[in-house]
């Protein structure tokens, strides 16, 4: 108990609905779907969802926090609800998918990384002469 009436869990779980039926998103902020889902974002996710089939072995766990508008969120949270999976393992699995490509690149994949880490390292220059 956490010295109220209710278990600890069931607090911070009223506290977490409260906030976000509360939390205003600006009609600026909501989410707006650039094009529909075309036939390589679904198949990344059945090669998720073929991941997720397999058995996973037991290995020690990291904590990550991962900013994200709020719209995205909590359509995320809303999607991964409605099939009854929860968005930590939807994260987790095209996590899995997407940094070996992240470690080895190649063709136009390569080049558009090469090309957003230089634009990255010149930004990163610009603020630095900016400070002196």
């Amino acid at each position: 108990m956490n010295g109220g009436t209710q278990p600890a869990n069931v607090a911070v779980a009223i506290a977490s609905e409260e906030m976000e039926n509360t939390t205003q998103v600006s009609a600026q902020d909501e989410f707006k779907l650039v094009s529909p889902p075309d036939q390589l974002a679904e198949g990344f996710v059945q090669a998720v969802l073929d991941d997720m089939a397999q058995p996973q072995e037991k290995r020690p766990l990291q904590c990550v926090t991962v900013k994200m508008p709020l719209p995205a969120y909590l359509r995320l949270k809303r999607a991964s609800h409605r099939w009854n999976m929860t968005y930590t393992d939807v994260i987790n699995f095209c996590t899995e998918r997407v940094v070996p490509v992240l470690e080895s690149p190649s063709g136009e994949v390569a080049q558009q990384l090469e090309k957003f880490r230089a634009e990255a390292e010149d930004r990163k220059a610009l603020r630095a002469a900016r400070r002196r």
